[in-house]
């Protein structure tokens, strides 16, 4: 499967360039590597493993970046990559006042694994730092700490928060990781 999603990041770096020619030579370079079948539209990109068990569309707009597709154990596979719309099942709190700039996420049997980033003021870190022990306390989570960091992890996922200034602004990035 690794071969497969090198193939296919390989295919959108090279489609970038656009054109018959780099379509069909994107084509033949992702066949020969990976042994399956690739299709290329403007709108989309199709795999399909050399034994068909394997799928991935890719396909992406100003929003971001959609994967979706099965792997070789006919597992579904979803990933969303760019936006700023928060999932309904993010299970995590969103620290006030922020501004949401980037949301991915990536869906499997096991489970939904995200990450959401934000913006905030600089003069907010400390405080949104400790909005998330407190959260993580309060979901009776063990806790791991630094200055810029916090992990929780409980017994059905990870959390981790990192704080990261960058002088005119603040970065929140939180991850939440379901235990398989």
């Amino acid at each position: 499967m690794r071969r497969i999603v090198i193939a296919m990041a390989s295919a959108a770096l090279m489609l970038s360039a656009c054109g018959n020619a780099a379509e069909n030579l994107t084509e033949r370079i992702v066949e020969s590597e990976s042994g399956g079948d690739i299709e290329i539209s403007d709108d989309s990109i199709v795999f399909q493993s050399e034994d068909g068990d394997a799928t991935m569309t890719v396909t992406g707009d100003d929003e971001g970046v959609s994967i979706s597709g099965t792997d070789e154990s006919g597992e579904d596979i979803n990933i969303q990559m760019g936006g700023t719309e928060v999932p309904e099942d993010f299970p995590m709190p969103i620290f006030d006042p922020s501004e949401v700039t980037l949301v991915s996420s990536f869906e499997m049997a096991s489970g939904s694994s995200y990450s959401v980033t934000l913006e905030i003021d600089p003069g907010d870190a400390a405080d949104a730092l400790a909005f998330y022990k407190d959260w993580i306390e309060g979901e009776s989570m063990s806790m791991t700490s630094s200055n810029d960091m916090v992990i929780g992890e409980g017994d059905g996922a990870t959390a981790i928060v990192q704080v990261a200034e960058y002088g005119d602004y603040s970065e929140v990035v939180m991850t939440w990781t379901p235990n398989s």
